[in-house]
């Protein structure tokens, strides 16, 4: 944003729909700080997503992710699953075979052949 203004306009939308969102200088002050790379008319998009998915005021990282909030969804099983299969490579048999047999000798369980 290239003036403080725009931060101030930014920071004002967001207490209308945020009245817990309080605006003062160094409020205003900071955001633009940390603010000044991006342009006003993302920021704001950003915001008009955000507010769609969350009660509170958003942070300013919530503001400049274009990710629409899918850093908070949550996987489910297939995909976990997935993302475990192609993050972890395949484990020597083995190493496995040693493994089970650690795990039955702490159980007490004897393998029957």
């Amino acid at each position: 944003m290239k003036t403080k203004r725009e931060t101030y306009a930014l920071l004002e939308q967001i207490y209308l729909y945020y009245e817990q969102f309080q605006i003062n200088q160094q409020k205003i002050d900071s955001w633009h700080q940390a603010l000044k790379d991006f342009s006003y008319e993302q920021l704001h998009k950003n915001l008009l997503n955000y507010v769609t998915h969350s009660s509170f005021p958003p942070k300013i990282c919530d503001l400049i992710s274009t990710t629409g909030g899918v850093s908070r969804a949550i996987p489910d099983a297939a995909e976990t699953c997935t993302q475990l299969m192609n993050d972890q490579p395949q484990t020597n048999k083995e190493v496995v075979k040693l493994e089970l047999a650690k795990i039955r000798e702490l159980l007490g369980i004897q393998r029957v052949d």
